[in-house]
């Protein structure tokens, strides 16, 4: 015998479906983009994109790539695609 909730789920959807077929395709598409801002927000905090460039603040210190003088590594650059 199914559980009390997957009934309920199973109701939910098939009313969901119902409404959703008697709706313009714009309400569908509405509902759609909704349930995807759910999904996503739901998703875990490693799996969203960062909210800002902050994270990225100072991830290449100490490279090689960037060492030196910053005027020279530009013009080294922009020699590259001479």
């Amino acid at each position: 015998m199914p559980r009390r909730e997957e009934n309920v789920t199973t109701t939910i959807a098939d009313r969901v479906c119902e409404k959703l077929k008697a709706a313009p395709a714009a309400v569908a598409q509405e509902v759609l983009d909704f349930l995807e801002f759910i999904e996503a927000r739901r998703r875990p905090e490693t799996l969203r994109p960062p909210k800002s460039f902050d994270v990225f603040f100072g991830a290449l210190k100490g490279s090689k790539v960037i060492a030196g003088d910053p005027v020279e590594i530009q013009r080294k650059l922009r020699d590259e695609w001479r």
